[in-house]
């Protein structure tokens, strides 16, 4: 099993990555160039940095290079994906890709499609420039008030991606509008799904556990590896809403499940807290004797990270707490 975070790594120096305002580009008042190169090579050190402390799983940011859906001429401006190909390959980094909740497949609006088939086709490019295996993770959408539309609206959108998004877009249960046997039910079980633990808690119709769990991890093909989110609950916050960080045990006893459930099959767990990789340092060191064990078990990689990790990560903590 595979264990990693979402696109900002802030254990690492100049942990932030650069954006760009659209107003301010369409006045002539950024250069991307300069953009798009940090932003790659950002993305080469958080994969770097991530393989040092055994995370084999990584979410490269959709903004990696900002604004590329508004003008096909931008890809001019991306460096080459060399060496941030040769970064993945060398530590058999699982990458995968999530967009906002703006690019919604099941929209009734024809320009937000459109919208949302632009990021999608860009997102693909970045992908496969980079040597990226894994997944195009979107949620199901809103439901628009009549779910056998909205699904067949969800079918009709994914048969138009090209065929270089398609083989990578899947989809996610969500806190709101679908789970996992909905999703299944509006695909017809053709697209795989991640399944979401928090998500699971928090929506009022989710199925059972396993029922959601199991039915999540059948509909991934044998020859693609299955995504998997965890997070926690954010105290005060709406429902679904992430917390910082996780606790050691709560993940454990979720990568215990999965293994249960996967039986030997590679799988990757995502932790989307706001704490990123200082979040998974803190679960790490919460868990002592069996506990940790059994983490080490799971996902063999963490064992190598440097003995420092917790202390270094422990020490940052206030930095962000205090932002």
């Amino acid at each position: 099993m595979r264990l990693g975070y979402a696109c900002l790594t802030l254990g690492m120096p100049e942990p932030k990555m650069r954006t760009a305002q659209l107003n301010r580009w369409r006045r002539g008042l950024v250069d991307l160039a300069p953009i798009y190169a940090y932003n790659a090579e950002y993305a080469r050190r958080s994969i770097e940095y991530s393989a040092r402390h055994g995370l084999l799983a990584y979410r490269v940011s959709t903004d990696i290079f900002p604004l590329l859906d508004c003008d096909p001429a931008l890809r001019k401006l991306v460096p080459s994906f060399g060496p941030l190909r040769a970064t993945v390959a060398r530590h058999g980094m699982h990458i995968s890709n999530h967009p906002g909740q703006f690019v919604a497949l099941a929209t009734p609006h024809e320009h937000v499609l459109k919208n949302a088939l632009g990021v999608l086709r860009d997102a693909a490019w970045v992908m496969q420039g980079i040597g990226a295996a894994g997944s195009i993770t979107l949620h199901g959408g809103g439901v628009y008030g009549e779910r056998g539309a909205t699904g067949a609206r969800l079918r009709d959108a994914i048969r138009r991606l090209p065929a270089a998004v398609r083989r990578r877009v899947v989809l996610e249960n969500d806190e709101h509008g679908w789970t996992v046997p909905e999703l299944v039910e509006a695909t017809d079980g053709s697209v795989p799904i991640v399944f979401d633990k928090l998500h699971w808690e928090a929506n009022p119709r989710s199925a059972r556990y396993e029922t959601e769990l199991l039915g999540a991890l059948a509909t991934w093909p044998a020859d693609r590896v299955p995504e998997l989110h965890y997070s926690e609950q954010a105290e005060g916050k709406p429902r679904g809403a992430h917390a910082s960080y996780v606790s050691g045990r709560g993940l454990v006893e979720f990568l215990d499940d999965v293994a249960e459930a996967t039986k030997g099959r590679d799988a990757v767990v995502i932790v989307e807290a706001k704490r990123k990789d200082l979040a998974i340092a803190r679960a790490v060191g919460e868990l002592t004797g069996h506990a940790r064990r059994r983490l080490f078990d799971h996902v063999p990689e963490l064992a190598r990270a440097p003995s420092d990790w917790i202390a270094r990560s422990a020490a940052l903590e206030p930095t962000y707490d205090a932002a």
